[in-house]
């Protein structure tokens, strides 16, 4: 049932489903932080891959060696950290084939997996395809490539790496290489370039931060103070597949990639305990011309089965720092069986920096590069594979909220404009009800003013034509003193109805004008003292009035009646109260006296006080004077 009947607004049902789909992605954006991130790395060894030209006989085929029984093909696209702007993902062709032989001869290759695209330019998104295998054995390994990628008119593919794993062991690393006619640009387009083992996102890292950096050279002047060697004991003697070393990358140190690895080395096995000069195998020689770095990317070199307990990596040229040269590895690893046999094996080297904390011998086994955790083929092949699906039911799941949010915003919008029209005729109901009752405040406001007009004016006049028709010369003085307050009155009144009127500052100076203009013919001594500040903005117009016709009531009083020579007037503002006091050195008076006969100047000053909300205080004493006091709230929204 909707929230809001009548209005079509989004139902519970509905609002469950959303909270259900929003939880799930944060559960699987949670999970997806804890796994394997493929990215492009800055591939300095400039090797990228294979580029072919595309066509109905495209293929590449990879030579084992030996029968293998592999359990997946994996290949990987070919990317650079620099692309063009109209092919930002390279050229993985959309249809691929994988066929398998004993032999080179094309009759006995039987096909063993096939993937096509779904959706046009799905391959240029892919991170890598996985190709599972049933079983199938065989020596040679055929990708026939169906279709390719349009570029200047023309079709072509790339690829950057075939990864053929056989219980976790890449059979393909070191591979020989052939391939249909291609661009051929050594070293960044070379089809050997397809078993170098090379990854365009480096190495195979989890998130799991480093502890250290990983194995340091002590510092020389010189790139010649060689060899500098570190080696690793693997306990016992195994017949090893790969020896694989993991460049660092420091992170205390200015960004740089491939920190500390040699232009030239060497990679040694050797059993028990062989001199240096004895060792039998080198299972690599850099080229004489110094090597290009690796940067980011592992350096492996398949040991083809070479038998040894000891593994050693020689640097014959070291590697130049900022003025001093240096020989630096993250990781040493050697793959024996589809396994890391030196993780946590004893390291022994020809020396070390001392004193660096993120630099300690041991750090070249321990798992790590020098930024995260290095995973085995299995569990990143499968770390990335879930990411992968997570991040398309993410998208999926994106693309379902967003249609959901945006019916659920059409029927709040449909809802809104339903309750805005409920709103608009209620606002219409209560403007009127205002205008209404404005119209009847203001017909109160005119007819008090008429009743203020009629008793001050009226009276006034009265005084004044009782005064002109005696005739008598004393007459004249009077006379003019009833104008002078008649003018006061009107002064008020206009006052109080102009617009520009009703800011509190501009009511408190009116007062203390008004005080001093009435007590100032008849008083010698004024003494006006104002405490606090009137508050900000506008008073309501019947508030100042009453006050105003109260304050000028009594000060009028005291200038006729009280005979003083001195009257103290004092106003108090507080946030929310005023306070208005009188006192006077006059005549006084006794309310209590039986020849008392209070006039309309008192009942007139009550009911205005009343009027206020507020209260009056008057005490006085015949031949000492009188002292007034009015204490009123201010009025509250003003």
């Amino acid at each position: 049932m909707g929230l809001v009947a009548g209005f079509g607004l989004v139902g519970c049902d509905e609002v469950g489903e959303l909270r259900a789909l929003k939880e799930q992605m944060a559960m699987e954006e949670k999970e997806r932080q804890t796994l394997p991130e493929v990215r492009t790395v800055a591939q300095t060894h400039q090797r990228i891959g294979f580029h072919g030209r595309a066509g109905a006989d495209a293929w590449v085929m990879v030579d084992l060696g030996k029968m293998v029984r592999p359990d997946e093909i994996v290949l990987f696209p070919a990317r650079i950290s620099d692309p063009a702007l109209d092919d930002p993902t390279g050229g993985f062709p959309p249809e691929i084939e994988v066929l398998l032989a004993d032999t080179s001869d094309e009759a006995d290759f039987q096909p063993v997996a096939h993937w096509k695209e779904a959706a046009l330019g799905e391959g240029s998104e892919l991170p890598l395809l996985r190709l599972p295998l049933n079983g199938q054995a065989g020596r040679f390994v055929k990708v026939i490539i169906r279709g390719g990628r349009q570029r200047s008119g023309r079709l072509f593919f790339t690829l950057g790496e075939i990864v053929v794993l056989e219980q976790g062991r890449n059979r393909a690393l070191g591979a020989a290489v052939r391939a249909s006619p291609g661009i051929d640009n050594a070293p960044r387009w070379a089809a050997e370039n397809l078993t170098d083992g090379f990854l365009w996102c480096g190495n195979l890292q989890g998130v799991q931060r480093s502890g250290s950096n990983g194995f340091h050279s002590r510092i020389e002047s010189d790139p010649e103070q060689v060899p500098k060697w570190v080696e690793v004991d693997l306990g016992q003697t195994l017949e090893v597949d790969e020896v694989r070393l993991v460049p660092a990358r420091p992170a205390d140190f200015a960004d740089v990639t491939g920190f500390g690895f040699p232009p030239a080395f060497r990679v040694l096995i050797a059993e028990e305990d062989d001199p240096l000069f004895e060792w039998p195998n080198t299972v690599f020689a850099s080229a004489p011309e110094l090597a290009v770095n690796p940067g980011d990317a592992a350096w492996c070199v398949k040991a083809a089965g070479l038998r040894g307990r000891r593994v050693r990596v020689q640097a014959d040229r070291l590697w130049q720092r900022s003025g001093d040269y240096i020989f630096a590895l993250a990781e040493l690893q050697v793959l024996a069986a589809g396994r890391n046999v030196a993780l946590g094996r004893p390291v022994a080297f020809s020396d070390a920096v001392e004193g660096a904390a993120s630099w300690q011998p041991e750090a070249l086994v321990d798992g790590f590069a020098s930024q995260r955790e290095l995973l085995n083929w299995a569990q990143w092949l499968e770390g990335v594979s879930r990411r992968m699906e997570i991040e398309q039911s993410l998208a999926a799941a994106g693309r379902l909220l967003d249609e959901m949010e945006t019916l659920t915003q059409q029927r709040w919008l449909r809802w809104i404009a339903g309750l805005g029209l409920a709103l608009l005729v209620l606002g219409a109901l209560v403007i009127w009800g205002l205008h209404r009752r404005q119209r009847q405040a203001r017909q109160r406001l005119r007819e008090s003013i008429a009743r203020d007009l009629h008793d001050e004016m009226g009276s006034h006049l009265s005084h004044l034509a009782l005064l002109a028709e005696s005739g008598e010369p004393e007459a004249l003085p009077l006379i003019a003193n009833g104008a002078r307050e008649l003018q006061g009155v009107m002064r008020d009144l206009v006052w109080l109805l102009d617009p520009g009127s009703g800011e509190a500052w501009d009511f408190a100076s009116r007062l203390r004008s008004m005080c001093r203009q009435l007590l100032a013919p008849v008083i010698e001594e004024i003494a006006i003292e104002s405490v606090g500040e009137p508050p900000a903005g506008r008073l309501p117009l019947e508030w100042t009035r009453q006050v105003l016709l109260f304050v000028r009531e009594a000060v009028t009083n005291a200038a006729r009646h009280s005979a003083a020579s001195k009257v103290e007037l004092r106003f108090e503002w507080t946030a929310t109260s005023f306070q208005w006091y009188l006192s006077d050195d006059g005549c006084g008076f006794d309310e209590a006296a039986v020849d008392f006969r209070a006039g309309s100047g008192l009942r007139n000053l009550r009911h205005r006080a009343a009027a206020l909300g507020g209260t009056m205080t008057i005490s006085s004493e015949p031949g000492k004077g009188t002292r007034l006091c009015l204490q009123c709230l201010l009025p509250a929204g003003r």
